[in-house]
């Protein structure tokens, strides 16, 4: 739970203690608020000035709330005025003459609302401190500077004069509309309850100047078919006329019988508009703008994301986005620049001036460039190496024949006698010859095998290049 206190500054009980030693009163001459910086705060002795400080002014006067009570009890007061606000009060802090922060004091969290937002009341801030003795600080109340609140004027001329009743710091209020019904409360508590106003109208075609009867552009909210739009002039949004208070202009057109909704003094009509839960962020009004402040891709950037020269293999017959077919194309070294600047010409040139050529892999295996390793050097980068067998020899032989005789027809005249083999019919006195070769071998001849070329088992994909 927060707890709310003042306190003195270490330099605030130094100055009390030079006031006490010279005589000399401290006089305090100005009062401050600040934010906080956006957070609860809680006074420390050794602070020089507040954490935010938003608003600072004359002090509206310094008194005793309590002389004959209790002496050394003093009230400062600050008067921030209708005109000024915009802003959350956290912290309070009383400066002297010299400067120095004298008191400092932590607020319950209250929004002062500026003029603009309908706000038609000062705000009073009250600080309470007690002083070492009841001569060390100066009573202010200088009727030239010196703001009487109406706070102050119902406590000390009406209510505490006339009316019994009630504590210190209370003021009378209205309990019903019956005369004489009164009721004591404490001043702070504020009870402001204000209407909400609607006006529906019905857009026609291209229509985009919308003129209001019922309610004006001052603290107005506008709903488009039930879609709350931003009050930044965008096209998605609105914006007031600048002289007109009861029109508007839409950043863009809708479809005939759409329904617009003014909604006049709508809580939050004067705060920025804020997403939506049920849309699960889809009322981001920039998306590409948010994903760069947050350093991210979309979904469809990061599907992309290569560095160019990238090559990878396809299981599709076209290219994928943000890739190309490397198919040697002759390409633009201006629309494909990144590409260029990461491979240059070196698989073609182009010609030689503002194009280049893309690698041609189609039908190729892909080997890994040697860079200076020794297992395939003699060749640059980028270089295409045709098909090949390591040189090898093959061995072969033919079994040796012994000697041995073959056999063969006899001619006619021919005088050898030989064997008589019957052919074809009765048995007939042909001579048949027999002649003997000694050892001796075959030639043998191996007939080709196989395809075009030389390869190992392979699936054919599209083989693209990242630009």
């Amino acid at each position: 739970m927060m707890q709310f206190s003042t306190i003195h500054t270490t330099a605030g009980l130094a100055a009390m203690s030079a006031a006490e030693a010279s005589g000399t009163p401290i006089n305090l001459t100005h009062m401050a608020v600040g934010d906080g910086s956006g957070n609860p705060v809680t006074p420390a002795e050794g602070q020089t000035g507040l954490v935010r400080e938003l608003y600072r002014a004359a002090i509206n006067r310094v008194y005793k709330p309590d002389p004959t009570g209790q002496p050394t009890k003093y009230a400062v007061e600050l008067v921030i005025p209708a005109s000024e606000g915009g802003f959350v009060l956290r912290e309070v802090g009383v400066f002297d003459a010299e400067g120095t922060l004298f008191v400092v004091g932590n607020l319950p969290e209250t929004y002062k609302p500026e003029a603009s937002e309908g706000a038609f009341s000062d705000t009073v801030v009250r600080v309470e401190f007690i002083a070492t003795n009841a001569n060390v600080v100066t009573i202010q109340l200088d009727p030239n500077v010196t703001v009487a609140t109406q706070t102050w004027v119902t406590n000390n001329i009406t209510a505490a004069m006339l009316i019994p009743g009630g504590t210190t710091g209370q003021v009378l209020t209205k309990d019903s509309n019956t005369d004489g019904d009164y009721v004591w409360e404490d001043p702070t508590d504020a009870n402001v309850v204000v209407n909400t106003i609607e006006e529906y109208q019905t857009l026609a075609d291209s229509q985009t100047v919308v003129t209001l009867t019922t309610v004006n552009t001052v603290g107005l909210a506008v709903y488009i078919n039930g879609l709350r739009l931003p009050q930044d002039g965008s096209p998605e949004g609105w914006a007031p006329d600048g002289a007109d208070s009861s029109k508007l202009t839409l950043g863009q057109s809708y479809p005939a019988g759409s329904e617009l909704i003014a909604v006049q003094n709508e809580p939050a009509a004067g705060f920025p508009d804020a997403l939506l839960t049920g849309q699960n962020l889809a009322d981001v009004p920039d998306k590409e703008l948010a994903r760069q402040n947050l350093d991210i891709y979309s979904r469809a950037q990061t599907d992309q994301k290569a560095p160019p020269g990238l090559v990878g293999h396809f299981a599709r017959q076209t290219a994928p986005a943000g890739w190309l077919k490397a198919n040697g194309a002759e390409i633009s070294r201006l629309t494909y620049s990144s590409l260029f600047n990461a491979i240059g010409t070196a698989f073609g040139a182009g010609n030689g001036v503002d194009t280049f050529n893309l690698p041609d892999l189609r039908g190729e295996f892909m080997r890994g460039w040697d860079d200076g390793r020794g297992i395939d050097g003699g060749r640059g980068f980028a270089s295409a190496q045709g098909d090949q067998f390591k040189s090898h020899g093959h061995t072969g032989a033919t079994n040796t024949a012994g000697a041995h005789s073959h056999n063969r027809p006899a001619t006619s005249g021919d005088g050898n006698a030989a064997n008589s083999n019957a052919v074809g019919g009765p048995a007939s006195n042909t001579q048949v010859a027999s002649s003997v070769a000694g050892a001796h071998s075959h030639t043998l001849s191996i007939n080709p095998t196989g395809g075009a070329e030389t390869r190992p088992r392979n699936v054919a994909l599209l083989a693209c290049i990242k630009f």
